[in-house]
């Protein structure tokens, strides 16, 4: 099948749209809106307010961050539900069975890139430097911090040796393998 049908389909699975309801909607929608009026405030109080796009550019600029984002979340998706044979989240159900290949293979945590444009594309249709280089990074440090410290024993739990194999071979996010490949 075509992978661009494949990721579309991803995205209307129900362990998808379960996680969605469960977590994105009553959570992630929230916070992104709350980050964006902290970011407001910052860059008043720091005096950001040109921002560091043109403003003829931002609003593309978002849309195809947003899209490439949503692309990238849903293709790791589509590997987790179908390749892991469940749901990305524990909220939502989890994978049955651990997922190496694929976008895996260099990242445990390849969806990060999409959820990360996805949320940059806001700070960028916002024009917003507090958002951009403050905030996100933050967030972004938190966010792989407590999949070390939260997440990765519940998959050393449940995956055993595999996982710890794994997380020995795999970065947690940056793919360094396939950005410095040894000739």
């Amino acid at each position: 099948m075509n992978p661009v049908m494949n990721i579309l389909q991803a995205g209307m699975r129900s362990p998808i749209l379960s996680m969605v309801a469960k977590v994105y909607i009553p959570t992630l929608f929230p916070l992104t809106f709350l980050i964006a009026l902290t970011a407001t405030w910052l860059d008043a109080l720091l005096g950001f307010g040109d921002g560091f796009l043109p403003t003829s550019l931002n609003l593309p600029i978002a849309a195809v961050s947003f899209i490439l984002g949503a692309v990238l979340w849903l293709w790791t998706y589509e590997q987790l539900t179908r390749l892991g044979e469940g749901s990305p989240s524990p909220t939502a159900g989890r994978t049955q069975k651990l997922v190496i290949i694929g976008i895996y293979a260099h990242s445990r945590n390849p969806s990060l890139f999409g959820k990360l444009l996805g949320v940059l594309a806001v700070g960028f249709a916002l024009n917003s430097i507090s958002f951009c280089f403050i905030l996100v990074p933050m967030l972004l440090t938190i966010s792989l911090a407590e999949k070390v410290v939260r997440q990765e024993p519940q998959l050393v739990d449940v995956f055993g040796e595999d996982y710890e194999q794994y997380r020995k071979d795999v970065p947690l996010f940056i793919p360094w393998k396939l950005l410095f490949r040894r000739k």
